[in-house]
């Protein structure tokens, strides 16, 4: 059984609705079916707060489900997080030097300095996510 399975089952043993769910564990409604219907796991704290809630413990809640066990490990890795980051530091480091260049030695290419522009837009675009994911 997966946990969105687990979570119905146990929700309705206590014979709450969504709402009722939602509101013990400060979340909403919609955050409730979407747990339930595996379109989003929820994260460590609201794992946490679930298994309080139900007297059951992180093991049993999450035993069975890989899915949700990789998406723990992805939103937790840190070391990954900090390595995405820093690539993204470095490859926009890189195209700044590259677009410096290339503007000083081909003056008259205005189309080579426009596509090394549009790369390092959506390089720092890219940055820019790596560093709202992690906040």
């Amino acid at each position: 059984m997966d946990l969105g399975e687990k979570i119905i089952t146990m929700r309705n043993e206590k014979n709450l609705s969504q709402e009722q769910l939602a509101e013990k564990l400060n979340v909403t409604r919609q955050t409730i079916s979407n747990w339930e219907n595996g379109k989003f796991y929820p994260d460590i704290d609201s794992l946490v707060n679930l298994s309080k809630y139900f007297n059951v413990s992180l093991d049993d809640l999450l035993s069975y489900d890989e899915k949700v066990l990789d998406y723990l490990k992805d939103s937790t890795d840190i070391v990954k997080s900090n390595k995405n980051i820093l690539y993204a530091i470095l490859l926009n480091i890189l195209l700044i030097i590259v677009f410096i260049v290339i503007g000083i030695l081909f003056d008259e290419s205005i189309s080579i300095i426009i596509i090394i522009f549009t790369i390092s837009v959506i390089s720092f675009s890219f940055l820019f996510y790596q560093i709202i994911k992690k906040i």
